[in-house]
């Protein structure tokens, strides 16, 4: 980009987006929590070296670990939200990782939770990454904001998926389950439910009681300022 060392205008089928290589990191042995590597393979981020069944890897971590970006081959960014169509995407973070720059670290110091993919290999190419107090300690109590609270499993998977959402306060609720193309299968939940986490489950049904075939379907949850979608993979 003219004027802007190490910004990018980055091409793709979805259009026009930016992105930078990563800034310089401490080096590990200034830090003190642990580091966990999520490797930019050819057509996956890859986190437990599984990518025939998990295709879309989630890492859960506690509050300090140091999340390493690495390139293991081709060409990738490494951009915040679910895919291009996400409404923040782009905002906190979009880098480059080349053969001169193959590594972005990240330290997470507070609980969170965020999806990050990449621009050329999208909507195969991404994951999630969810901070907690423990983890391995399930997250069951509200949050600051509507949010998964927990993510579609199994996944893969050959009958129901289950998977929970949480509210901050009463809000008008809106969970349907997509084809790729967009076109909703089932309407899962449309209208108010109270603050606290809620429970569901997709049969892997149309709402007409149609079992749905094999591929890759989108769990969409909207509410107040919330639009967040993820994938899962149903199997027949």
């Amino acid at each position: 980009m003219a004027g802007e060392s190490g910004a990018f205008t980055i091409e793709s089928s979805n259009g026009a987006r930016s992105a930078r290589w990563a800034p310089v990191q401490p080096t590990a042995s200034m830090r003190t929590g642990q580091i966990v590597t999520i490797l930019a393979r050819a057509f996956n981020f890859d986190v437990d070296n599984n990518i025939d069944t998990t295709e879309r890897d989630t890492v859960i971590v506690t509050p300090g670990t140091t999340i390493r970006f690495q390139r293991a081959a081709g060409i990738h960014t490494v951009t915040n939200g679910f895919d291009s169509g996400d409404p923040t995407a782009e905002q906190y973070f979009s880098y480059l990782l080349d053969t001169a720059h193959p590594t972005w670290d990240t330290t997470l110091t507070a609980p969170t939770q965020f999806d990050y993919f990449c621009y050329f290999h999208e909507p195969v190419m991404g994951g999630t990454i969810i901070v907690r107090q423990s983890a391995d300690v399930a997250n069951t109590g509200p949050t600051g904001r509507a949010t998964f609270s927990r993510l579609p499993a199994p996944n893969p998977a050959r009958g129901a998926v289950d998977f929970a959402i949480s509210l901050a306060r009463t809000a008008a609720v809106r969970l349907e389950v997509l084809d790729l193309s967009g076109r909703r299968m089932r309407t899962l939940q449309f209208g108010s439910l109270a603050s606290g986490e809620h429970a569901f489950r997709w049969d892997g049904r149309t709402d007409r009681g149609d079992t749905v075939r094999s591929g890759r379907y989108q769990i969409r949850f909207t509410t107040e300022g919330v639009n967040q979608t993820r994938a899962v993979t149903l199997l027949r």
